[in-house]
């Protein structure tokens, strides 16, 4: 890594997505019908959304600086996680790779990489259903601790436990950490989410997920910023003060977009957003909310792309 280049490294499962749109859920034992699937089929999701939208801004910033004349403060965007030696693992490495993101931090392991039947019922918000694969037996690999230790942000989104553990010992007291929270209690137990809520920086999480709002205000760092996304409704800014409480200090809008398939609109909003923080620094709450307005509109383009 040459000198003033920072480095974004987004940690994570991988998944190789097939997402449905379904009629009204119809509840056990019966038939939901299928209305429509996504024209990806499959699609490479999982942290490749979060790299894909970090990957853009850092692309965008490299071409704005080179313009300029200008290298200093570039930004370089890694992955790391977990894949089998499959074809969809294959897949998944090249999408990765397409977005602008390195793969030297993705250990390939075991037969079968990970997959995600996404459904969408109507009006009932979405199930997920995930088989995390068989690539996922070991902690992090040297070639990750490697990676880490030149980090100077990392997006940690829901992985292994064993390695989201290793990653908080392996990365510097001086890295950045945005935590992406998703509700996943096999692989964030209370502790760990406990662990995560007092070393982050800045967190994400949608409104559905306001659950663990209590455990990161009464672990977290004074200043710490919590941005809730709340859909159609737009992004709240939280901040964290004494004595364990939040106080709001922003809203942001969403800006609307028809249509239906909006897998990876949160990823796609905390990669943009974690790219824009680690590539210019600055977290006060004016640029916090005019980085979360462009976040946004990078989501909102993503989905109108779909429509």
């Amino acid at each position: 890594m040459s000198s003033g280049e920072a480095l974004l490294v987004v940690s994570g499962y991988a998944s190789v997505d097939f997402a449905l749109q379904l009629a009204p859920f119809q509840g056990v034992d019966a038939t939901t019908q299928i209305r429509g699937r996504a024209d990806e089929w499959p699609r490479y999701g999982g942290i490749a959304h979060v790299t894909r939208a970090a990957g853009s801004v850092s692309a965008g910033g490299a071409a704005a600086g080179a313009a300029a004349g200008d290298s200093a403060g570039a930004l370089r965007v890694a992955a790391l996680s977990w894949v089998g030696e499959d074809a969809a693992g294959a897949g998944w490495i090249d999408a990765v790779a397409a977005g602008n993101a390195a793969t030297t931090g993705i250990a390939v392991l075991g037969s079968r990489s990970p997959n995600a039947y996404l459904l969408y019922p109507e009006g009932d918000g979405t199930i997920c259903l995930f088989d995390p694969g068989d690539c996922h037996t070991e902690g992090l690999s040297a070639a990750q601790r490697e990676l880490l230790a030149g980090a100077t942000t990392v997006v940690v989104t829901i992985g292994p436990e064993r390695a989201t553990r290793e990653l908080l010992d392996a990365i510097s007291a001086e890295c950045t950490v945005f935590w992406v929270l998703k509700q996943d209690p096999d692989s964030l137990p209370a502790d760990l989410a406990t662990r995560l809520a007092g070393r982050a920086d800045i967190v994400t999480l949608s409104e559905g997920e306001s659950g663990y709002l209590a455990t990161i205000a009464a672990n977290a760092r004074p200043g710490t910023h919590i941005v809730v996304t709340r859909g159609a409704a737009g992004s709240e800014l939280r901040r964290v003060t004494g004595g364990a409480a939040l106080e709001t200090v922003g809203e942001v809008g969403a800006e609307p977009v028809r249509g239906v398939d909006t897998t990876g609109a949160g990823d796609t909003f905390s990669g943009t957003l974690a790219a824009l923080i680690a590539g210019q620094g600055e977290r006060d709450t004016a640029t916090l909310l005019a980085h979360i307005s462009e976040a946004a509109a990078a989501t909102a383009r993503m989905l109108a792309a779909r429509a």
